[in-house]
């Protein structure tokens, strides 16, 4: 438990590093926050992109992945316990591995 723990940490200050460096690099992507329904509404419109999979961060965030139909467009959302969600990284062509035995998803 200390492990699973410990991984979670972790991750949650990478994500905030990641916030931090990129709004302060030069050329950085912009960051896109606004309430979760919004940010939601924008994706499913502007690119026909749905919830593939979610993720909680420790008791403060959950972390979501949307998906295009095929895997056509991407992107990474985090939305915090007050709802406001924002917009950490976009991309294209994403590929989704094969099921992993043993763990369900």
């Amino acid at each position: 438990m200390k492990r699973i723990h410990m991984h979670r940490t972790i991750i949650t200050v990478f994500a905030a590093a990641s916030i931090a460096a990129s709004s302060t690099a030069a050329g950085a992507q912009v960051i896109v926050c606004a309430k979760h329904a919004q940010i939601v509404e924008y994706l499913k419109d502007e690119f026909q992109e749905l919830q593939g999979a979610y993720g909680l961060v420790g008791d403060k965030a959950i972390l979501e992945l949307f998906l295009s139909p095929q895997g056509a467009t991407w992107t990474l959302v985090i939305t915090d316990a007050s709802g406001k969600s924002c917009i950490l990284a976009a991309g294209d062509s994403w590929e989704q591995k094969p099921d992993i035995a043993g763990v369900d998803t």
